[in-house]
């Protein structure tokens, strides 16, 4: 009203007038105005400084607290409030503030809690508690009593700080709200605006209002004080250090009391501990996970799908009181941050999956519990049905009991229409005694809450915001439309889907019968996670019986039972272990059918299907037996395919009784199994099948000893001499005792095999297989002789026959040591050939452990002749090595066609860098230097830096030591040869990345390496040797540059050292690793940031340890006490005292003669210019490292 604001001018004088009468009439009138006139704030900051003065009196305080609520109307409590809290904590009058407090909590009680500012509230309490007037103090506790009815726990946090006397006065008024309700709102000018707003509306405000509650909270953050230390200890082997890190952490969260969501790498440590074989350290796990969620409030959102499901995963645990905490744990998690997290994605169906009765019944029972609360849930709820429905059927009656009571709350939020028709993707049997259910649950689906949520933070956060809840029709209509039918068939396996027998059912026979029969068109294996490992763990530490027997007794078939019992369909169980063998005939069938659409659960049990192979192979029975074999064959087809490894616990468990099947005296049964240890070598390394095959020649079968030295013969020839183990000298001296045997087939299955290593290996054969007697010798080579006659012949015959795939190894070394001689047309061959075309009626499978090379075989214009090798003229020392060129078409396609067994391929071309064969190594090289030239391949190299040096520097020597001394060979092709190597070496070290993989030992070994071909007067003979050496001194600076600059400077300090040692080493050798080392000091101002000085001082003290300062004097030239004093120098001069903080790595550091050399040094730190001597010797150093090949040229 116009009026108003001159009104409200005139009561500038309510504190002054004193009479009664007059004053309550003023006061009723600044409440109608209030009331009834346009009353805007301005309007009452006039008046509410004299209104809070007279709020306190005894006759005028009633009609004060009048006005103070008609303003509240006009001007919103939170404003009105805020303002008269204010005013009255301004003023000294304990009586208008206690006044003030208890109008204040009234009104809370009639216009509600919404947009109260509670952080100024909470601070204008705390003042008030600690007043002295005690009317001033019952107040705020009286308000506190209010607010907790809004706010509920939390509210209590506040006053952590607070006396414990007044602590218990405050819980005390608390437990007097316990259970009450706060009282519906019927004042506030936005009353009617909240009646209009739609319930979703309302939710997102109370979850609002309760993350801004808890948001108020002071929190600290302890992640820089989870330490590596401390994760480590909660990691630690010993149980006791873990659990004193667990210890540590409670005491953390307890000193902190309010965290931030940010705590480093604890949450990962806490998972691993919820999985703990120790129990009290898993209770203990989850007792922190209950004080973190108090601490960390609604932010532990972002922590559920990390640690919030490993949690629920617990429930699955045999143990009553370790599930009992687990489920304090998830729903202290839950009050924190409510349902909604919960629901999203398919973490909660996961848990359901998982064939685990405990925890299937306390997440249904949770969920039957938690989800009538809701009054939205998100779609993805519907991903957990056909999991439902399969507890529904499941052996258990607790979890069919469970799955029951949840079937009606599921339904409240998905509908009645949805579950139907997600019911019509089950069995018929099934389908029937699931609707049946669904209608019952039907009549007793409890009623979404109403309207107005429950007041309380922990109800209101598990709402879901408006924006969410528009777009949860359209989700759930693509989730009843097809997206629901499709994720569970995605794995192709649903735990428990092949139960059901005992289940809800008609009690008719033939229903069960029909139920039955149904139930073998489900699943017959049951994917459960790590269930292989674990069982490989429990053989480990023979908690089980090792699968190791000559015949099985009844006890290990009683293990496989028990374990099979929990992977496979029941009915299937029954097959397999029928008595009749035409149900094992039916049952590998189904196997077989179902092996494709059940791929992830077959490899999942693999283990368990192999050991009862093993025991088929003891069956008399041949069609069992060929019905296996056929299995097999199409198994390890499979397991090719999906790249798949054999694992040492599987191969031992079945390898060596396949290999007793080898001396079948069917031959049919007999080439069955030749053909899967074929097939093996795509899945299991060679080298370790040869193993194997190596124990079957001590068998007592002859057929069995004569087929495996057969396929040894098979090995050697498709892999090389690299396949025989231990060592090929100790394999070929055991293949050669059968020569001698008494039974024809082994005699010469003996001699083929040693044929094969002669083809291989030439002359070399007569030194490994040792001292045999005058009559198998000759033989031998008789033997050896008759296959060189026969040799022409082999070509036309492999075009004719196109037999299994030829092998670099071979092709090479045939071609190189006896040029009239390519292959021997033995019975071995003829057998390899007959395997060959077996296989080819099998799927195609690229080979895991060998070069596919079919492009190469088949292109005889150019296969015919090695490589054409680039000349190289370095008249320049800085000009770049090429490598020469292989020109084959088909060498870098091979890295394209075999991108799924990249690792595999590049381990066998690195093989063959090795290879006693001049022209192997070459065609290796070339091919590893093709990858290494493309950029988008070069990554390829990267794990297997070490490795390719390793078999590059077994390369070096055997030229050095074999090659270089043998005067049959051309030293043309010695120097190829080489330049092949420096080459791929120049293009690896031009590649950073790949550089700095390799380690210091391989390193110091490099370094070796090339410092002793340099060094090598042989060299100098050959044509353009000097050319040659000029190519390694700028391989060696290309290493110095390029490697991991720690690596290489401990290598050349650990290589001086071994050559100062030896006193049969060269000097002229330590001088060029001195000359390195000096190269190295000189560019330590650029690169002694990447460079971790603990390792260099702690070489260097090794150093000095065997070398002290006076036995180093000693030595003829003072250049490597010059070189260690100037590193040393060079290092206190560049880190000055902080050198001495590196130290860490040295035991009894005062003991160290480093330690007291360095504080000499940092102590007079400003004469650490290197003397004009050392200048000198610098100076001379620093010349490029060749020179001292080279006196002249200075």
């Amino acid at each position: 009203m116009p009026g108003s604001r001159q009104n409200a001018g005139q009561e500038t004088r309510l504190e002054r007038d004193q009479l009664p009468g007059v004053m309550q009439m003023k006061l009723h009138i600044v409440g109608v105005i209030a009331q009834k006139g346009s009353f805007s704030k301005t309007s009452a900051f006039v008046v509410l400084d004299g209104l809070v003065d007279k709020v306190g009196d005894v006759k005028c305080g009633g009609k004060a607290k009048e006005a103070l609520t008609a303003i509240s109307e006009a001007c919103s409590l939170p404003w009105t409030a805020e303002q008269v809290v204010s005013l009255a904590f301004s003023q000294k009058n304990p009586k208008n503030q206690a006044e003030a407090l208890n109008w204040l909590a009234n009104a809370m009680k009639e216009f509600g809690f919404s947009g109260i500012n509670v952080k100024g509230f909470i601070n204008n309490v705390k003042t008030a508690l600690g007043a002295t007037n005690p009317a001033v103090r019952t107040a705020a506790i009286a308000l506190l009593g209010v607010m907790y009815l809004y706010m509920g726990a939390p509210l209590r946090m506040f006053f952590e700080d607070e006396k414990p006397a007044l602590l218990t006065q405050i819980d005390a008024e608390f437990n007097k709200m316990q259970g009450q309700s706060p009282p519906n709102s019927f004042r506030g000018s936005t009353r009617k605006g909240m009646e209009i707003e739609d319930e979703d509306g309302e939710e997102v405000e109370e979850e609002g209002g309760a993350s801004d509650i808890m948001d108020l909270l002071p929190r600290t953050d302890i992640s820089d004080k989870i330490t590596s230390d401390l994760v480590s200890k909660i990691g630690d082997k010993n149980w006791k250090i873990r659990k004193e890190g667990l210890d540590e952490v409670a005491a953390l969260i307890s000193e902190a009391r309010f965290i931030q969501p940010n705590v480093g790498e604890l949450p990962n440590s806490l998972k691993a501990r919820l999985c703990d074989s120790n129990k009290i350290l898993v209770q203990q796990t989850l007792s922190i996970l209950q004080q973190m969620a108090t601490a960390m409030g609604p932010a532990l959102k972002q922590h559920i799908k990390n640690l919030g499901f490993p949690i629920m995963t617990v429930l699955g645990d045999s143990k009553n009181t370790v599930r009992a905490a687990a489920m304090a744990t998830l729903n202290a998690w839950e009050e924190q941050t409510g349902m909604k997290e919960w629901l999203e994605g398919e973490d909660l169906s996961e848990e359901l999956r998982r064939e685990n009765p405990f925890l299937k019944q306390e997440i249904l029972g949770w969920l039957a519990e938690k989800l009538p609360t809701l009054r939205t849930a998100s779609p993805d709820l519907m991903i957990c049905v056909p999991y439902v429905y399969t507890c529904l059927e499941d052996r258990n009656g607790d979890v069919r009991k469970k799955a029951q009571d949840a079937l009606p709350t599921f339904m409240m939020h998905l509908g009645y229409e949805k579950m139907v028709k997600a019911a019509g993707k089950l069995k018929p049997a099934s389908k029937d005694q699931v609707v049946g259910m669904l209608e019952k649950a039907r009549a007793v689906m409890p009623a979404k809450p109403a309207a107005p949520a429950k007041a309380g933070p922990s109800k209101s956060s598990t709402s879901t915001p408006a924006g969410r809840a528009a777009n949860g029709p359209a989700k759930a209509q693509c989730e009843d439309s097809g997206a629901f039918e499709t994720k569970p068939e995605t794995k192709r396996v649903k735990p428990g889907a092949a139960k059901g027998k005992g289940g809800i059912g008609k009690k008719t026979p033939v229903k069960i019968s029909a139920k039955e029969e149904e139930d073998r068109c489900g699943p017959i294996f049951i994917l459960v996670p790590n269930a292989k490992e674990q069982r490989m763990k429990e053989e480990k530490a023979l908690k089980i019986l090792k699968w190791n027997f000559m015949t099985p007794r009844d006890e290990y078939v009683e293990q496989l039972k028990v374990q099979m019992s929990t992977c496979l369909a029941r009915w299937l169980q029954d097959e397999l272990y029928h008595f009749d063998f035409q149900r094992h005939v039916k049952a590998i069938g189904v196997m077989i059918e179902r092996m494709e659409d059940e791929m992830e659960a077959t490899i999942n049990c693999l283990d368990l299907i192999l050991k009862w192979f093993t025991l088929r192979f003891f069956d008399t029975n041949t069609t069992v037996l060929m019905k296996v074999l056929e299995y097999l064959k199409l198994l390890f087809s499979m397991l090719s395919r999906e790249n798949y490894h054999l694992s040492e616990y599987e191969a031992t468990s079945f390898v060596p009784y396949l290999i007793l099947k080898v001396g079948e005296s069917k031959d049919v049964v007999r080439k069955d199994v030749r053909a899967i240890l074929t097939m093996l070598c795509n899945v299991y390394p060679a080298s370790k099948v040869f193993t194997f095959l190596m124990d079957g020649t001590k068998s007592k079968n002859s057929k069995q000893r004569a087929e495996c030295l057969d396929e040894l013969g098979c090995l050697i020839e498709s892999y090389g001499m690299n396949v025989c183990q231990p060592t090929p000298a100790k394999s070929l001296k055991e293949i050669a005792i059968h020569i001698g045997d008494r039974d024809t087939s082994v005699r010469n299955a003996a001699l083929n095999t040693v044929v094969a290593v002669y083809n291989v290996c030439g002359d070399q054969v007569f030194k490994l297989i040792g001292n045999l007697s005058e009559k198998d010798m000759s033989m031998l080579e008789e033997r050896i002789k008759r296959s060189a006659k026969k040799s022409p012949a082999a070509p036309v015959k492999q075009v004719e026959e196109k037999p299994q795939r030829a092998q670099p190894g071979n092709h090479n070394s045939s071609q190189t040591r006896r040029a009239p001689q390519d292959e021997v047309p033995t019975k071995l061959n003829q057998a390899r050939a007959q395997n060959a075309r077996a296989e080819q009626s099998s799927p195609s499978v690229p080979k895991e452990f060998q070069l596919d090379l079919d492009m190469i075989e088949n292109d005889h214009t150019r296969v015919s002749e090695l490589p054409d090798l680039v000349q190289h003229k370095l008249d320049e020392l800085l000009e770049p090595v090429t490598i020469p060129e292989p020109k084959i078409r088909a060498v870098s396609p091979h890295f394209d066609d075999l991108h799924n067994s990249i690792a595999s391929t590049i381990n066998f071309v690195i093989s063959q860098v090795a290879s006693g064969d001049i022209n192997t190594s070459i065609q290796a090289l070339a091919q590893v230097d093709e990858v290494l030239r493309q950029e988008d391949k070069a990554e390829a190299m990267s794990g297997h830096i070490d490795q390719f040096l390793i078999a590059t520097l077994m390369q070096l020597r055997l030229i050095y030591n074999t090659h270089m001394a043998d005067d049959r060979l051309d030293k043309a092709e010695i120097f190829k040869l080489y330049s092949c190597i420096i080459g791929n070496m120049l293009s690896l070290f031009s590649l950073e990345g790949l550089a700095r993989e390799a380690s210091m030992g391989v390193l110091k070994d490099l370094m070796h390496g090339l410092i002793t071909l340099m060094l090598d007067s042989r060299v100098e003979d050959i044509e353009d040797g000097q050319q040659l050496i000029r190519s390694v001194n700028l391989l060696v600076v290309r290493v110095l540059e390029k490697s991991d600059q720690t690596n290489i400077l401990s290598a050349l300090l650990v290589l001086l050292q071994d050559s100062l040692i030896t006193t049969a080493g060269s000097l002229k050798f330590s001088e060029l690793v001195m000359k390195c080392l000096w190269r190295m000091i000189r560019f330590l101002p650029e690169t002694i940031d990447s460079i971790n000085l603990d390792r260099i001082l702690l070489d260097v003290h090794n150093f000095m340890k065997v070398f002290p300062k006076e036995k180093l004097k000693q030595l003829k030239s003072d250049v490597p006490h010059r070189t260690l004093k100037t590193l040393l120098h060079t290092l206190c001069r560049l880190r000055g005292v902080k050198i001495l903080d590196h130290l860490s790595m040295i035991e009894n550091r005062n003991e160290s003669e480093l330690e007291t050399h360095l504080r000499r040094v940092a102590k007079h730190s400003s004469d650490l210019s290197i003397t004009k001597s050392d200048k000198g010797t610098e100076k001379g150093a620093m010349r490029t490292v060749w020179m001292i090949r080279y006196p002249k040229q200075k």
